[in-house]
């Protein structure tokens, strides 16, 4: 298993990362590397990599750069540099459990037709976080579904990057190697959906996705994430996500896709509005307005994109849509 780290400017926390990964307890029998991608840092990332390099604890580990910003780019560039049959995306602020990896490999390895898999994401707040942001929780990546292993379908598809561990060939053979429909996270931009879009069209390629209980990992959110603000940003990029990942599970024709989105859009109106009348009475309803309206304005800017498309990227868009459909 080759284990993916993608960074940007997160040296310290980078290093936490690196070294709970040194306190892995693997079967002797299971081999895995690690490979950070340094996406343009300009902290000391360079230096935290070579330190765990020269402990010769973490085995494999090395460190490559990718020059084009964002999170798509740097996952691409990690992919194309590591060949093991499985992948996994960890964030550089989570924390993997100590028995992580092995069960990662002894889940891999009895399901043979999972293209996809998660397990169980703990929060760790660095400040305790108000309870709206508590209620959103989900945004920040927390998941849980219990404690036995469960197969996922097309509607409780969702699988969070942090932890996604995935086959490579379900990933060949999903297309999005060739061409991605969202780009995730660039730099301090907080675009959103591209975990959404993966583990959907591997799906849609006809493997199953799980949940595993057994792999735990603790997503530590910093003190400059804890915040309203940071909510309503993240809520604006997942929002300008829904289009696109609403095409990938849809199996009618576009315009009647169109003409739902546009209900949708219409629909988070109405909440908004709900929740400004109820604010009268509870103050936490404005930042639940807030949080609607920042979704709903995503999801308006990705409609008119794809809308005001000229004609060949239209045709190309229309080309991609059908690609995501199971027909």
């Amino acid at each position: 298993m080759d284990i993916i780290i993608c960074t940007y400017n997160n040296a310290n926390l980078l290093d936490r990362v690196l070294t709970a990964l040194s306190l892995s307890k693997v079967s002797p029998s299971y081999q895995w590397t690690v490979l950070v991608v340094d996406n343009n840092c300009t902290d000391n990332t360079s230096a935290v990599v070579e330190k765990h390099i020269n402990l010769q604890i973490i085995p494999g580990l090395r460190r490559i750069v990718e020059q084009k910003q964002g999170l798509t780019h740097a996952r691409l560039c990690g992919i194309k540099n590591t060949t093991s049959k499985w992948l996994a995306f960890v964030d550089d602020d989570c924390l993997l459990s100590e028995n992580w990896i092995d069960k990662a490999i002894q889940f891999a390895v009895s399901h043979p037709n999972c293209g996809a898999f998660g397990g169980k994401v703990v929060l760790d707040w660095e400040i305790t976080p108000s309870p709206i942001l508590v209620k959103h929780s989900g945004k920040y990546a927390a998941y849980e579904r219990g404690e036995t292993s469960k197969q996922l379908n097309r509607r409780n598809y969702q699988i969070p990057g942090a932890g996604l561990v995935l086959r490579r060939t379900a990933l060949e053979e999903s297309g999005w190697l060739d061409k991605q429909l969202l780009n995730d996270r660039e730099a301090k931009k907080l675009s959103a959906g591209g975990d959404s879009e993966i583990v959907l069209r591997i799906l849609n390629a006809g493997y199953q996705l799980w949940y595993t209980p057994d792999c735990v990992l603790h997503h530590f959110i910093s003190t400059k994430r804890i915040s309203e603000t940071y909510l309503f940003n993240l809520m604006y990029g997942f929002g300008a996500a829904a289009p696109y990942i609403a095409a990938m599970r849809w199996n009618r024709s576009y315009y009647i896709w169109l003409l739902v989105s546009i209900l949708r859009i219409f629909k988070g109106f109405l909440q908004i509005i709900v929740c400004y009348v109820k604010a009268s009475i509870n103050p936490n309803n404005k930042a639940e307005a807030l949080i609607m309206w920042n979704w709903t304005k995503g999801q308006i800017y990705s409609l008119f994109t794809i809308i005001s498309m000229d004609r060949e990227e239209h045709i190309i868009w229309l080309g991609l849509f059908q690609k995501t459909l199971i027909t």
